[in-house]
């Protein structure tokens, strides 16, 4: 990895005003949820990753400045990764500035009450904004711009569509929901297939640590990395606007 590019990708999410408020903000709702029974910020780290995470290419296409980047002694796979890693760093430093606000704030009014499953949802939180940065590089390989976000909320709102047809079909036996038990009756291996999706791609955050979880989410996280830097090195750089 290069280690200029991670401190260059790290000063540019600090130095935005946008992004350093957001920070903020969780640091504010970790301060809330000291006072509640359960925790309101990890979903809005979420929603960080995936901005962070669409931009791990898409600006330096959009721009022009990847030819600037490439022509340093540098090659892109070294690049993709180290952006990569910039990004996780950066949401891993933002996460444990809210967990830190929720610490203190339960140390002071709940005696230390839950830290221990806010230091757990920091792990998994983390964890999971690793594997959707990840799978925003590999959109992003062969998408150009920010159709990289675009394409990751439409797999979630298919395979939420289609789990939900799922689910409303078990007791129907006529009309369209009729078929769709028919067919997912007959052919298990749609459904079979709809769930390693989900669970490679979506996987649920659990509420307490789980190895086997965090070892498939950092796996393939780590294989979406793969792809996206093979991907990478063959994609051509047209030079200005994307």
């Amino acid at each position: 990895m290069s280690r200029v590019v991670i401190v260059e990708t790290l000063r540019r999410h600090m130095s935005n005003v946008i992004v350093v408020a957001f920070v903020m903000l969780l640091m504010m709702l970790g301060l809330v949820s000291s006072r509640l029974e359960g925790m309101i910020w990890p979903p809005f780290v979420t929603l960080l990753a995936i901005v962070t995470g669409g931009a791990l290419i898409g600006p330096e296409f959009s721009t022009g400045t990847l030819q600037l980047i490439l022509v340093k002694p540098i090659n892109r796979s070294v690049y993709l990764v180290s952006r990569f890693a910039g990004v996780v760093l950066f949401i891993a430093i933002a996460v444990t500035l809210t967990f830190g606000a929720e610490a203190i704030g339960r140390l002071i009014w709940r005696d230390g009450e839950g830290i221990k499953t806010a230091a757990i949802a920091l792990v998994n939180v983390t964890s999971e904004s690793a594997l959707i940065c990840a799978l925003l590089a590999f959109f992003g390989s062969f998408l150009r711009a920010y159709f990289n976000i675009a394409l990751y909320w439409l797999i979630n709102v298919i395979l939420s569509i289609v789990r939900s047809l799922f689910n409303a079909s078990r007791m129907a036996r006529d009309g369209f929901l009729g078929w769709v038990h028919e067919m997912t009756y007959r052919f298990p291996i749609i459904e079979q297939t709809l769930d390693f999706i989900e669970k490679n791609l979506l996987p649920d955050v659990p509420p307490k640590l789980d190895r086997d979880w965090l070892l498939l989410v950092w796996s393939n996280a780590a294989i979406a990395i793969v792809l996206a830097c093979l991907i990478f090195r063959k994609r051509e750089v047209p030079y200005g606007a994307d």
